[in-house]
């Protein structure tokens, strides 16, 4: 452990062993002090206070260990913890009445469709035909707003191919943060970076022999070559989008997909999704509010049916 990830666990006091948990995903420090913890499958909960003081010792560490400077004039830290690698993001004033922060972690530890219905997000006959498409190769939109759990939600997605009875497929996952998690040893993970945005890594992947394409969230016109690519050859494809129903995630994709092309494409996507699943979250809870079948587009609208 570097002296720096021993000073942020310092500062952190009681909530520093909070690291170490595997099923936290997040843990936030408001500017009032309220500490809120986010565990696997579950809604935040607030479990105690962290001093001012603190607060800033934890931002300004985490921004040192960055080569960040933190000043008046740049009052946010945007990066990862040391040694963890979990997501970070600190704000000071004057962009902040007071220090807050919040950490993303990667949790440790995946969960199973099973664990989800005895936590009540999805009912038993939305669990059996969610993996039951799955399994059928179609290709599935995860749906929700920030903090909904898309992506947790996707991880179990995935492990659920995983399974110990099941031939591995080749997956390529591609995301702009590192956070699905894949046991599959023919899994391939793209990141973007400077110069390679989801687009090019996209048209990469059709060149890398994939069995499913995920994409971690889909946000920008990358959403063309995304439906395209599971239009051609490629099904059983995954990804997570923002919207706040699964009808409006069809729009949302539309809007997209407009960035990359002059034209309107809706066909396309009404060829390429199959399934949209919208997650809702409140303040202690997260549930499967609706699935959609997606059947095509004709006459100036969608066609889909109610699954659950």
């Amino acid at each position: 452990m570097s002296d720096i990830e021993d000073f942020i666990r310092t500062a952190l006091g009681e909530f520093g062993p909070l690291l170490d948990d595997d099923q936290v995903v997040e843990l936030s420090a408001n500017q009032n002090g309220a500490v809120f913890v986010e565990r696997l499958g579950l809604g935040s909960q607030h479990v105690g206070t962290l001093e001012e003081v603190a607060r800033e010792r934890v931002i300004r560490f985490c921004a040192t260990a960055s080569g960040t400077a933190v000043t008046k004039d740049a009052p946010i830290v945007s990066t990862k913890m040391p040694g963890t690698g979990y997501r970070f993001e600190g704000v000071k004033p004057p962009a902040s009445e007071a220090p807050l922060f919040s950490i993303r972690f990667h949790a440790a530890r995946v969960l199973t469709m099973d664990d989800y219905v005895k936590q009540g997000v999805v009912t038993q006959s939305q669990a059996s035909y969610l993996l039951e498409a799955l399994h059928n190769h179609k290709n599935i939109v995860l749906v929700g707003g920030t903090g909904s759990g898309k992506t947790t939600f996707l991880n179990m997605m995935i492990g659920e191919l995983d399974q110990p009875n099941r031939a591995p497929e080749r997956l390529v996952i591609i995301e702009d943060t590192q956070e699905i998690k894949s046991a599959n040893p023919n899994a391939v993970f793209l990141k973007t970076c400077e110069g390679v945005d989801m687009t090019g890594l996209l048209a990469s992947t059709l060149r890398l022999r994939p069995g499913r394409i995920i994409v971690g969230e889909v946000r920008d016109g990358a959403a063309l070559a995304m439906v395209k690519a599971w239009n051609t050859g490629h099904p059983g494809g995954l990804t997570t989008v923002h919207a706040n129903s699964a009808q409006a995630a069809l729009t949302r994709i539309d809007l997209l997909i407009r960035e990359a092309s002059s034209m309107p494409l809706p066909e396309v996507i009404g060829l390429g999704v199959d399934v949209v699943a919208f997650i809702e979250a409140d303040i202690t809870s997260r549930k499967i509010k609706e699935i959609i079948e997606v059947k095509g587009y004709e006459h100036g609208e969608f066609k889909i049916t109610q699954v659950g």
